[in-house]
C-alpha cells in the first residue's frame, strides 16, 4: 500500500494569502472607524454622566459642585469636586468626587465659551458661573479622523444635559 499525502502547493497558499490580505484589506478601515465611534460615544457618556452627578452631588450637599478639566482641555480629562471654600478652583480641601483621565488619542472635546473650562452647579441644580450669569453651553466631541459620528452635549440654563448626535464631519 502506497501512502498519499496531502499538502499544499505553493499557488494555493500565495492564492489563499491574498484573499485574506484583499478581506483585511476591506474590513480593517471599518474596524477602525467603528472604534473611533465608539471612542467618541464613551467620551460622550461619561461626560454626561459627570454633569448629572455634580448636578446631583450640588442638591444633596448644598453647595457648589464644579466639573473642571483644570486646563481648558477637555480631552486631557476633568475632576468633579466639591468647591467648599466657593473659589471655583480645586483646593486639597475640596473633596474629590470623581476624576476621568485623558481620552484616547484623536477623541477630541471642545467647549465654546461659557463651558470651555468648567460647568460649575449650584444646590438648586442650576448651572451658574463664578460671576454669577448662567452658565449654558455646547461641547462638541468628536475624532480626528473626520469619518466618525460627531456628539454635542448641549447645557441649557436649568443645568440640563441633552446629548446629540450628528453626522461625521471635521473636528
Amino acid at each position: 500500500m502506497t501512502s498519499i499525502s496531502r499538502a499544499f502547493t505553493l499557488i494555493e497558499t500565495l492564492f489563499t494569502l491574498a484573499i485574506i490580505g484583499i478581506c483585511f484589506s476591506f474590513g480593517l478601515p471599518a474596524l477602525s472607524e467603528l472604534v473611533h465611534t465608539q471612542q467618541v460615544h464613551s467620551a460622550s457618556q461619561d461626560l454626561s454622566t459627570s454633569f448629572v452627578l455634580a448636578r446631583h452631588e450640588s442638591i444633596t450637599r448644598g453647595i457648589a459642585v464644579l466639573v473642571d478639566n483644570q486646563d481648558g482641555d477637555w480631552s486631557t480629562g476633568w475632576w468633579v469636586y466639591a468647591d467648599q471654600n466657593g473659589n471655583g478652583r480645586w483646593d486639597e480641601s475640596d473633596p474629590l468626587i470623581r476624576q476621568i483621565g485623558p481620552q484616547p488619542a484623536g477623541v477630541v472635546i471642545k467647549g465654546n465659551s461659557p463651558v470651555r473650562r468648567y460647568i460649575r452647579y449650584t444646590p438648586t441644580g442650576r448651572a451658574i458661573m463664578q460671576g454669577g450669569a448662567f452658565q449654558a453651553g455646547t461641547l462638541t466631541l468628536c475624532h480626528t479622523d473626520g469619518k466618525s459620528d460627531v456628539r454635542k452635549l448641549v447645557i441649557n440654563a436649568a443645568g440640563r444635559v441633552r446629548r446629540t448626535k450628528q453626522p461625521p464631519g471635521s473636528c
